[in-house]
């Protein structure tokens, strides 16, 4: 039986520990920073749950990061976690778990700057505000997987749903959050590619009911088998302006046992830039979970267009 990986295990995973690290990390960050992560050297649940919180949503500065090092040592001085940074065979910053999220953000960025999950401080508030993945997650497995339920459908409603509250619950704003499914045409016409979008279950405005393999952000998904995540859909040639209020988009898609794009994952935002490298990484986790849950079989029921 395998293990659920939790967001601090994951986070931790980044980390390389190091016993008796003082004159180490001295050494270290002559050549490049040093970010350590003290931790107690015994933690219960609590201190667990606690050392997640603090870690974990200052993680996306640490994602994909040649140009420091990562740290963890244990703590003989406190009894909670801190970050500290070293630099230039100094400690120049620490990071305390009693410090807010903005203020641990601003501390670290001063010392390391951005990184390639949040390359400048326009999407910074996406990760001040991030949604509660865990929750997310195992809210989505409790009405797919372990539901039992496989129908596409049904479960595309609920994802759709969870997702959704997950936006406003985290106070991150969201317009629109659906389906699309991939259907075959009966009738394809010369321009036509034989299959088609088909609008699923979704929350907020009413959406364009079907979208073709040419065009727009979910075309695009579609065609190239990508995540399109895209900062200001105004500026994406081909945009389809369901709702003009939306200005930045994420879409994901969901794949047969074949290889095949069955299904859609689609969120849009009325904000530019609304949506992360986190949240990518994220929806790519929920389609993985769509993917496995679901029958996909009767998704090929043929669609006759006017």
């Amino acid at each position: 039986m395998t293990l659920k990986l939790t967001p601090l295990d994951a986070a931790l995973q980044l980390f390389i520990t190091l016993q008796n690290t003082s004159t180490n990390i001295v050494v270290m960050s002559t050549t490049k920073p040093v970010v350590v992560l003290y931790v107690p050297q015994e933690s219960d649940h609590k201190q667990k749950r606690e050392l997640q919180d603090f870690l974990v949503p200052v993680m996306f500065l640490f994602h994909d990061r040649d140009d420091i090092t990562l740290v963890q040592s244990p703590s003989h001085k406190s009894a909670q976690s801190s970050l500290v940074v070293f630099k230039g065979g100094k400690e120049v910053a620490t990071v305390t778990m009693d410090s807010q999220l903005q203020v641990r953000v601003n501390k670290l960025v001063e010392q390391i700057g951005w990184s390639p999950d949040c390359p400048d401080e326009t999407q910074l508030h996406n990760y001040l505000s991030p949604i509660n993945v865990e929750e997310l997650l195992d809210d989505i497995a409790a009405f797919t997987t372990a539901s039992g339920q496989r129908d596409y459908v049904a479960n595309a409603a609920n994802v759709s749903s969870i997702i959704w509250h997950a936006f406003v619950e985290a106070g991150r704003p969201i317009n629109w959050v659906g389906l699309y499914f991939v259907r075959p045409l009966v009738n394809p016409k010369e321009t036509d590619h034989d299959y088609i979008l088909i609008l699923g279950p979704f929350m907020g405005k009413p959406a364009c009911s079907r979208i073709r393999y040419q065009s727009g952000v979910c075309g695009t998904s579609w065609r190239t088998k990508s995540v399109q995540r895209i900062m200001d859909v105004h500026a994406f040639p081909g945009h389809i302006a369901c709702d003009n209020a939306s200005k930045s988009e994420l879409v994901v898609p969901v794949f047969s046992k074949q290889g095949d794009v069955v299904a859609l994952i689609d969120m849009d935002c009325p904000q530019k830039s609304g949506f992360s490298a986190e949240d990518e990484r994220t929806f790519v986790k929920v389609a993985h979970v769509m993917a496995n849950a679901c029958d996909w079989n009767n998704v090929n029921i043929p669609y006759t267009q006017l």
